[in-house]
C-alpha cells in the first residue's frame, strides 16, 4: 500500500497566504489557474506544492 502524504491547505489559508479574499480564489480556481482537490461535502483543499509552483510563476520581478 502506498501512503501519499502532502499538506493541504484550506481556501482560508490560500488567501491569507495571496493577502487577497476568499472570493479572488475562487476565482483563480474556475480560471484554471489553481487547481483544488475536491474532499466531498462541498470540502475544497488546495496542495501545498501546486500554490508553491503558482507563486513561482508569478512571481512579479521589480526594479527599485
Amino acid at each position: 500500500m502506498t501512503t501519499i502524504t502532502e499538506e493541504l491547505l484550506t481556501r482560508k489559508d490560500v488567501a491569507k497566504l495571496f493577502q487577497v479574499s476568499t472570493l479572488t480564489i475562487i476565482r483563480l480556481e474556475a480560471a484554471g489557474k489553481l487547481s483544488a482537490v475536491r474532499l466531498g461535502a462541498g470540502t475544497v483543499r488546495y496542495r501545498k506544492s501546486d500554490i508553491e509552483r503558482f507563486i513561482a510563476n508569478h512571481r512579479c520581478s521589480s526594479k527599485l
